[in-house]
């Protein structure tokens, strides 16, 4: 169910944000979205964990927390880290959110922990194992969310700070992101990702995972088309190129197995 809703959601928001524009009565939609692929890439991440890739049974010494409690962790997490980021102008750096993405909570939208509970799922569906297993596996699977993580975030930072979503109060880096933001979120995604089981994911997971870190990817980069930056356009298309041949990687060492 929630499949077809997030879908229906993404194909309806992207082609508001892409060709016209959300009404301001509708800007509600902005949050609820981000509800939505958080719901989607938690339920690919449990389905993946109860069948996992190759139907390998293996599991670490760390086996994380109960997917519920993985959630409220990196809800909590994220609320907190972007407190301190909105307050203080440490880890990512000065910076402030507007309403548009839902009402605020001591300076920060409440959906935002959603929103890294999207991330941070579905850069663990898009990593591979590498055939590791225990604590190599979850440490190497925390560097992989960092990496896939980070390169989300430079298309969807600047892209967002030009649709007025949150301002940035400098102008260097990348398009006005400083680049203190990416090595930030490469930080604290790594880091809640240790809360997640290290079960190996499905196959199913992995191919649903990628198209809906690719169709992210999408959204943002033909929304960084439309507000004239390329770079970031050209970014997108990289990572959805880098998500494919991680997925073919995944399959050929299936094939192997087999």
């Amino acid at each position: 169910m929630i499949r077809y809703l997030f879908w229906a959601w993404y194909f309806i928001g992207a082609l508001l944000l892409i060709v016209f524009s959300i009404p301001e009565s509708l800007q509600f939609s902005n949050g609820l979205f981000l509800i939505f692929y958080a719901a989607y890439a938690l339920d690919l991440t449990n389905k993946g964990i109860e069948q996992p890739f190759l139907s390998d049974q293996s599991v670490s010494s760390w086996r994380g927390l109960p997917s519920w409690l993985s959630a409220i962790v990196i809800w909590s997490g994220g609320m907190g880290v972007e407190w301190i980021g909105v307050h203080s102008g440490r880890l990512f750096g000065s910076y402030e959110y507007s309403n548009i993405l839902g009402p605020l909570l001591f300076g920060v939208p409440v959906t935002l922990g959603f929103a890294w509970i999207a991330v941070v799922c579905g850069a663990v569906l898009i990593s591979n194992d590498f055939g590791l297993t225990g604590v190599r596996l979850s440490l190497v699977r925390a560097l992989q969310t960092g990496f896939w993580s980070v390169l989300l975030d430079l298309v969807l930072d600047p892209v967002a700070h030009a649709k007025g979503f949150w301002h940035w109060g400098s102008s260097g880096g990348l398009y006005g992101v400083p680049w203190s933001n990416f090595l930030g979120w490469f930080i604290v995604s790594a880091a809640l990702s240790l809360s997640l089981q290290v079960f190996k994911i499905s196959r199913l997971s992995v191919r649903r995972g990628t198209r809906l870190y690719q169709a992210i990817l999408i959204m943002f980069g033909l929304m960084a088309v439309r507000e004239g930056l390329m770079l970031c356009a050209g970014i997108a298309g990289l990572g959805v190129l880098l998500a494919e041949g991680s997925l073919y990687y995944a399959g050929s060492r299936q094939i192997k197995k087999l």
